[in-house]
């Protein structure tokens, strides 16, 4: 025990391994964060909980009932708007869309035009997604009790058909009355459906398992590469207990603290998910989530997490000794960790070559990639083929567990005890000419650090090819009534004049057969009934008439008692300056991001090896290297500003268009307590340098950051706490932190329109006053 103890405390007592294990979370967070984000088209987070609220406490045929009738609701009203939207933009010339699509407009018309529907995203399509989502789900596990019984049933059925009880093998009708006999006895399973996004999501995220594997790693580094490399190992193996004693040690130790990672990466990913999503109740059934309906154990979500983390934890310690062992065998680590990297990538290619229904599928079940798998193992039922008998799925990965795990523990405490186990020679490199030398600058030199050592000129790369992914798949909805607002304020667009006023009674007379047929009803010269048949033919003209009568009382409203302000259409405006949506949120985190990655190193890389000495040395090494180093850091954060904020431009501009630039900004009626003086355009470029002086203050913290703690993954790990994390977590649920960090200055033209405004400025200045003190700490530790 004293001896797995100081294990431990090789491990748990330093403070790397804290270090990089808060990375490794940090990675897993966010890997699970992009894996889950929902795109535009996505429903968001808050759409799952607020469906989980309304599901509660109702019993699986209510909750059927009640999805199904959401969603014949928003199904019919999604089609009458699709259908209004083809007729706006001249589809349907010279067809009655009510007459054509009669029963549609019959059922759901009402609904649409007084808007009877409560919608979980604010946009029908996406809530059409939802609940079909949704609805095949409950479906799924609604059928539970016909799903045990048509098991029974193809096992009576088919052990009457010849062709199986004739089968030389014998495998096929064997199969059928197994898996018959392990569904026996399952009917007192009791459902209770929730959503399973936020569970499933959580316990499935293939991204951890890799993070798991990067925690093997260095799990090895820190327990045997550094004894090995320095000759420490050769020492203690030369005591008494140093060889057998220690070898298990060392794997009791690596068995701890496996699950101790365990726990945290999956505990994030069950926090993370459970605030984002929502797990449901833990007491239901684990046959209640769609996915796991399948398991054989009678269950509840709560036991079956327990048992995943430990069936979790034991296939983890498998493929940690098959590390440990690789690690131990090479004489460079190098070479050790490409052999620990190598045999799990070629399992994985077996597992991926091989189909779950091929008679070699042990083979695909019985590798330690598979054992990671651990949903397939718990949350399943397979019978595997071996020698014309099935085999069942667990058996084979239980034995496989034990099999691999007593060798490769006898193999690694074998070669522990008897291998020589010598440090490495010191490598010389590749034996080449010296390169020429050639003149550079400070500024030269600096870009190349930043660029190229660090990596920024990749990571900007990365960043802007997704930027143009997302621009181009990015599509805006756009009903029948936003393009006959769109239409109507881009012909009105100006000062409100005279000749606008003549445009606006031309524009009227189009609406005068509805006026006829009003008055008509009213004077009693046609019955409701004719009025309605008639009415039906301008059902279009319609929905021209109440777009034109929102502009009449209420744009022409606003500009009666503003008579500054012009007639704009506002609605690309709106969108660009982050009226509604996370966009904004979104953009700071991925600018907290990638500046955490391009400027963490910068200051800390002439720490490492003592260079910043040598460079102070130099003529040119204090004030002009950190003045260099600033300028290309401010280059590099106008391109991150550039790159966050052209996307959502390009996408406005291509579906809504700008209209009126020079227009004074109280045109939007959000803006009306703003001066005359100040236009659309220069809110725009007043967003556009909050943005950049967002990204130089993130630039210059982290470069102060690189500078005091002198080590590039703690820069990196404490920026990503300050400029990452809290945007990450108002994404998820938890709105109020949004405020942390920089997204005041990202939302900085919405902010223009609310009494808090000054708050938005009182960031500026707070802002600018960072920048101050950054930049001036910089100079004093460089002098």
């Amino acid at each position: 025990m004293r001896l797995i103890l100081a294990e431990l405390r090789k491990v748990w007592g330093q403070r790397i391994f804290a270090l990089c294990l808060a990375v490794l979370a940090a990675a897993n967070l966010f890997l699970l964060y992009t894996g889950t984000r929902p795109g535009e088209n996505s429903p968001q987070p808050l759409a799952w909980r607020a469906v989980a609220r309304d599901l509660a406490g109702l019993d699986t045929q209510a909750q059927q009932d009640f999805i199904n009738e959401k969603l014949d609701l928003v199904s019919g009203v999604l089609q009458i708007d699709q259908i209004l939207s083809y007729q706006a933009s001249g589809a349907y010339a010279g067809i009655d869309v009510r007459q054509e699509y009669a029963d549609l407009f019959r059922k759901y018309e009402q609904s649409y035009q007084n808007k009877e529907y409560q919608l979980y995203t604010g946009d029908l399509r996406i809530d059409y997604q939802l609940l079909r989502q949704l609805k095949a789900e409950l479906d799924t596990v609604a059928g539970y009790p016909q799903f045990l019984e048509d098991v029974q049933t193809k096992a009576k059925q088919l052990s009457a058909i010849s062709i199986f009880n004739s089968s030389e093998s014998g495998y096929d009708r064997a199969n059928i009355d197994k898996t018959a006999a392990v569904y026996t006895g399952m009917e007192n399973v009791t459902i209770r459906y929730a959503p399973q996004k936020g569970l499933f999501t959580a316990l499935d995220y293939q991204f951890t398992d890799l993070i798991l594997l990067a925690a093997m790693l260095l799990l090895a580094s820190l327990l045997l590469r550094q004894e090995r490399d320095s000759g420490m190992l050769h020492l203690i193996r030369s005591m008494p207990g140093g060889r057998l004693h220690t070898a298990l040690a060392k794997l009791g130790a690596l068995a701890v603290s496996l699950l101790a990672v365990l726990l945290l990466l999956y505990g994030v990913n069950l926090v993370y998910c459970g605030l984002t999503f929502g797990l449901g109740p833990l007491g239901r059934s684990i046959q209640s989530v769609p996915a796991l309906m399948r398991c054989t154990m009678q269950i509840t979500v709560g036991q079956y997490l327990v048992l995943f983390l430990l069936a979790k934890w034991a296939g983890a310690f498998v493929m940690g000794l098959w590390v440990m062992l690789a690690a131990l065998w090479a004489r460079r680590a190098f070479v050790g960790w490409c052999g620990a990297l190598a045999l799990p990538a070629a399992q994985w290619l077996i597992r991926e070559a091989i189909p779950a229904t091929s008679r070699l599928n042990v083979i695909k079940y019985a590798n330690m990639v598979s054992l990671l798998r651990t949903n397939e193992l718990l949350g399943n039922y397979r019978n595997l083929y071996w020698f014309d008998n099935p085999v069942s799925l667990p058996l084979v990965e239980w034995l496989a567990v034990i099999l691999y795990g007593s060798f490769l523990a006898g193999s690694f405490c074998l070669l522990f005890c008897l291998g020589q186990l010598l440090a490495a020679p010191a490598f010389a490199g590749l034996r080449r000419k010296a390169a020429k030398t050639k003149p550079t600058t400070v500024l030269r030199q600096e870009s190349r650090k930043l660029f190229l050592l660090c990596g920024a000129a990749v990571v900007l790369l990365v960043f802007a090819g997704y930027q143009t992914w997302q621009t181009a798949t990015t599509e805006s909805y756009i009903d029948a009534e936003e393009i006959y607002y769109a239409w109507y304020m881009k012909q009105l667009a100006g000062p409100y004049t005279e000749e606008t006023y003549q445009k606006l009674l031309t524009m009227n007379e189009e609406f005068e057969p509805i006026r006829q047929l009003d008055q008509a009803l009213q004077s009693g010269k046609i019955t409701n009934e004719a009025y309605q048949a008639q009415m039906g033919a301008y059902y279009g003209l319609q929905q021209k008439m109440s777009v034109f009568q929102r502009i009449q009382y209420g744009n022409l409203s606003y500009i009666k008692e503003n008579p500054k302000a012009q007639l704009v259409y506002e609605s690309g405006w709106e969108k660009l300056f982050g009226f509604s949506g996370e966009s904004d949120l979104r953009d700071t985190l991925a600018a907290g991001l990638v500046s955490c990655i391009c400027f963490a190193g910068l200051f800390a890389f002439e720490q490492k090896g003592g260079m910043k000495r040598v460079v102070m040395a130099t003529p040119l090494g204090r004030q002009r290297t950190v003045r260099c180093k600033l300028a290309v850091g401010t280059v590099e954060a106008a391109l991150i500003c550039l790159l966050t904020c052209l996307p959502r431009f390009l996408v406005v501009l291509r579906d809504y268009g700008l209209s009126m630039p020079f227009a004074p900004a109280m045109s939007l009626q959000g803006y009306h307590a703003l001066p005359a003086c100040i236009t659309l355009s220069d809110l725009l470029v007043w967003g556009g340098l909050a943005r950049l002086l967002a990204c130089m203050t993130m630039m210059l913290i982290l470069m102060t950051l690189s500078e005091f703690i002198g080590n590039t993954l703690g820069a990196m790990f404490v920026g990503s706490i300050m400029f990452c994390l809290p945007p990450m977590l108002a994404l998820s649920g938890l709105s109020g932190l949004r405020w942390i960090g920089m997204y005041p200055l990202f939302h900085i033209t919405e902010l223009a329109q609310r009494p808090d405004f000054w708050a938005g400025l009182g960031c500026v200045v707070i802002a600018l006053g960072l920048c101050f003190l950054c930049i001036n700490w910089l100079k004093e530790k460089w002098k």
